[in-house]
């Protein structure tokens, strides 16, 4: 009977929440690699040749980007490649709307280290952010956002109750888990292929479902960061109410922070400078060593924007394993938390995300098929017998 419920579970959720994982599956591997294609579609803009020049120093690019206008720069984004370009964020303006995942975002725009100059806004980003959209909520809001929730919830259960259908006589037996017979023909290879294949990437799908769910229900993320001990992190939002006189950001010595910070850390590949947007706010370094386990291996250094002195330094390596795998949920569900390899084979997994729901529609159709052709054989049986002269 649990064989029978499962079996009827799995092919069901499989013709409707296969679908949308089939969708989310093509996306997620297209995003994998967008900072490199990206990057590969825009030199001259994401990327620049230095020529043996100087890069500027980070309060030169500040006062050149606010010499040339167009708003309120609040981050600064360098990195120690000489052939990548800085990056500048800039704050939102009065009365901006919210991105569709939430936050009010200002501009970003890449500049040249080397001269300042504000360069070209890049090909390819708009194609990538509705991908994201299509990826996180099918760009539908609150109602997409529910749907692939429940479609990861789904491939947790297609992958539990996966193993326990085909569980093999020969458990014990990798040949008997693992071995793709192309041998197979009609239903039968499709079963296999469906079955097999679903095997070598049941540890990707698992780790891609528990570590997707972290952003589609609060419950869940809350209750990640309570078992790893991370802090709730707190999105910076607008500078919060103050009395009269009190409201404007401090005044911020750029040349003297970055020294602070270069004398603080010996070596970086990556680094932003957030300025403070409100009193009460630090100045903010956030950085990677200069060969960091994965994109999202962030420190933190935090300076008084006053006397510009050391309020906090927080090393990711010095994390305990818990708010690590916090820090990177992102890498963990693309996969590069486990390196250049670990990428390639969740991107491989999520391009093979439509087979699934193509061999289970199969699946599903034949089935159906072949029921309807044995009712109708059935009813020619009864019907003959009702015609044959009756025994005297």
């Amino acid at each position: 009977m649990l064989r029978k419920i499962l079996f009827q579970t799995h092919w069901l959720l499989g013709i409707t929440a296969g679908l949308v994982l089939a969708l989310v599956g093509v996306t997620g591997a297209l995003l994998s690699y967008e900072q490199p294609l990206l990057r590969a579609l825009n030199p001259g803009v994401m990327t620049v040749s230095d020529d043996g020049r100087q890069a500027l120093a980070p309060d030169v690019l500040l006062a050149r980007v606010r010499a040339r206008g167009g708003g309120v720069p609040q981050s600064l984004t360098l990195y120690a490649d000489p052939a990548r370009s800085a990056r500048v964020a800039f704050a939102p303006p009065p009365g901006a709307v919210a991105a569709p995942g939430g936050r009010v975002r200002g501009q970003t725009r890449y500049l040249d280290p080397y001269t300042g100059e504000l360069l070209a806004k890049p090909r390819g980003e708009g194609f990538f952010r509705t991908t994201m959209q299509l990826h996180r909520w099918l760009a539908a809001g609150e109602v997409g956002k529910q749907v692939v929730g429940a479609s990861t919830l789904a491939l947790v259960f297609f992958c539990l109750s996966g193993l326990y259908l085909r569980w093999p006589r020969r458990w014990r037996s990798p040949r008997a888990w693992l071995h793709l017979d192309t041998a197979l023909t009609g239903r039968r290879f499709l079963w296999h292929l469906h079955s097999v294949v679903a095997t070598w990437l049941l540890v990707p799908y698992l780790v891609m479902a528990l570590s997707g769910l972290y952003w589609s229900y609060g419950w869940y993320r809350d209750g990640l960061l309570a078992l790893s001990g991370a802090p709730v992190s707190a999105q910076r939002g607008p500078p919060a109410a103050v009395g009269p006189g009190e409201g404007e950001a401090p005044e911020v010595d750029v040349a003297a922070a970055f020294a602070v910070f270069e004398g603080v850390v010996p070596g970086w590949s990556t680094v932003t400078l957030r300025l403070p947007t409100a009193p009460g706010q630090p100045l903010e370094w956030s950085y990677q060593d200069p060969a960091p386990p994965h994109e999202r291996a962030n420190n933190r250094l935090a300076l008084d924007p006053a006397t510009l002195a050391v309020s906090a330094h927080e090393r990711y390596r010095d994390k305990p394993l818990g708010q690590r795998l916090m820090a990177g949920i992102f890498p963990l569900h693309s996969g590069s938390w486990f390196g250049g390899i670990g990428l390639f084979v969740f991107c491989v997994a999520s391009l093979a995300m439509p087979l699934f729901a193509v061999t289970g529609l199969q699946l599903y159709l034949d089935r159906r098929a072949k029921k309807r052709a044995g009712l109708a054989r059935r009813r020619e049986r009864e019907q003959a017998r009702t015609r044959a002269p009756s025994a005297g």
